[in-house]
């Protein structure tokens, strides 16, 4: 099966700030999903966060296939062909072994030791890298030349259960991987309930600069610290949000967004790990982001919740500050006949949107400006189980998961330095921007993060009714930005 062929269409001018560009949906008939929603099918289970893949030498330990014991090591080579990776992770870090029970992987992936430039993309097995024509490439996470790159992922498997890393680089030339799993999607097929996906309107719950938390108001975690965060119950700031999730036993995870802002004069190269519980000291630990010296670097993640009702953060090295943002919650309990909640990966991931493009403006979004993006032809382009007995077109949709790339800032004054800024994307239609970031980045660099996109409204009434409106915001500078789908969220 190829992936879908995507059309797109521009409706307003990007420049203009607040104009409206829709997203287009697939001229294919096929639709865009392929998974079935009756119950369990799009439902989150939780795993304690393990390492299930790890290509470095000294990592050797890990049996990696299609590498095996005897190879387990060996850098993945890039370019050409031989850039495909395929990766079988059922059976490992707590997924079932049985392919027929999960719809995707929920995982970190993070690209170490590159000898060039380049970018990585993962996908299902067995389908065509770039769709026919491979115009429609996507990507999950861009790197520089020894660089270190993670980023949160929800990729599902394909007909043999594996998936597919698939890397292109300035030169022929090798890279290492690893994957931290945190949980998995499961199909119609698996018969154990699982939790369902709430978005919230965006919300900072920790800012250890600057907001009260469990360790005191600037505080920042020294290295091997544990910071214990409550969840449940915990309320959200600018605005006030209370009990932005809620303070309910049914809760077992939560979607946030983590910055580690790693500019303290201590600072040096760390990593971030978060965990239900705190783990003990010598304990082998995953990551769930990184970050350099003076850098300032966000990744999106889903942390299962402890019996306390709270999750830890752990920092590995150096003096290390730490924002959250959360963006929803996993609940159990939810009735089998709704679908409100259920997360549906697509058939391969889709560029929703690139303002490098023409057909998009090929306009940078400026300096404290912000534009809408319409998904509403997008969403009602969705066909779940196309060709079966229980096809349905245009199901409701709360939002979707997509990843989110800030490309190439321009600074306002020359004099600026290496100021950096931000991008939000937060639900069309709010009385006030609330004080959160999806991405943070440098000039000239290219970050991604992955983002959960929840929809709003444009304001209007009657036939001008849009309830499938985003909204984005540039902070400094100017900046082009690009959006690849993975996902959608159901609503009822």
């Amino acid at each position: 099966m190829s992936q879908p062929h995507w059309t797109r269409r521009l409706l307003g001018a990007l420049m203009v700030c607040a104009a409206v560009v829709t997203v287009a949906g697939p001229t294919s008939s096929s639709g865009v999903v392929s998974a079935v929603t009756v119950d369990p099918g799009g439902e989150f289970h939780p795993l304690e966060p393990a390492r299930i893949l790890d290509t470095r030498p000294e990592e050797g330990k890990y049996d990696v296939k299609p590498f095996g014991k005897k190879n387990a090591g060996k850098a993945v080579v890039s370019g050409g062909t031989t850039g495909e990776f395929k990766f079988d992770p059922l059976g490992r870090g707590g997924l079932p072994a049985n392919a027929e029970d999960v719809l995707a992987v929920v995982m970190t992936v993070t690209v170490t030791q590159p000898s060039h430039d380049g970018y990585l993309s993962v996908y299902p097995t067995g389908f065509e890298f770039g769709g026919p024509g491979g115009e429609d490439l996507s990507a999950l996470l861009t790197f520089s030349k020894g660089a270190n790159v993670p980023n949160l992922a929800i990729v599902g498997l394909g007909p043999d259960g594996t998936m597919t890393f698939n890397s292109n680089m300035t030169q022929a030339g090798k890279y290492h991987l690893v994957v931290d799993v945190f949980g998995w999607i499961s199909t119609s097929q698996y018969d154990v309930a699982g939790s369902r996906l709430e978005l919230v309107n965006p919300g900072r719950i920790l800012d250890t600069r600057s907001l009260p938390n469990p360790r005191g108001t600037g505080v920042s975690l020294k290295a091997g610290d544990n910071l214990v965060l409550p969840i449940r119950g915990v309320d959200a700031v600018s605005p006030t949000q209370k009990d932005i999730v809620p303070n309910r036993a049914s809760v077992t995870a939560v979607l946030v967004n983590m910055a580690l802002v790693n500019q303290n004069p201590t600072s040096t190269d760390t990593f971030l790990t978060a965990t239900p519980n705190p783990l003990p000291k010598g304990a082998s630990r995953t990551a769930n982001s990184l970050v350099t010296p003076g850098g300032i670097h966000a990744n999106l993640a889903i942390v299962p919740i402890g019996p306390n009702g709270s999750i830890t953060l752990y920092n590995n090295l150096g003096e290390l500050d730490v924002v959250v943002d959360v963006l929803g919650y996993f609940e159990t309990g939810k009735a089998a006949a709704t679908n409100r909640g259920r997360i549906v990966p697509l058939e391969a991931p889709f560029r929703a949107f690139d303002t490098r493009e023409p057909e998009f403006g090929a306009a940078r979004l400026q300096h404290g400006s912000s534009e809408q993006w319409s998904f509403k032809n997008f969403a009602g382009s969705v066909t779940l189980n196309p060709g079966q007995s229980n096809e349905q077109k245009n199901p409701p949709q709360q939002g979707l998961i997509g990843d989110l790339f800030a490309v190439d800032l321009q600074r306002l004054y020359p004099t600026d330095g290496n100021q950096p800024s931000y991008l939000q994307l937060y639900p069309g239609g709010l009385a006030k921007r609330p004080l959160t970031a999806n991405i943070n980045f440098f000039p000239g660099e290219v970050v991604p993060n992955m983002a959960l996109v929840n929809y709003g409204t444009n304001g209007k009434t009657g036939a001008q009714a849009d309830n499938y409106v985003v909204e984005a915001f540039n902070d400094y500078g100017s900046v082009h930005y690009v959006l690849d789908v993975y996902a959608i969220v159901l609503d009822d």
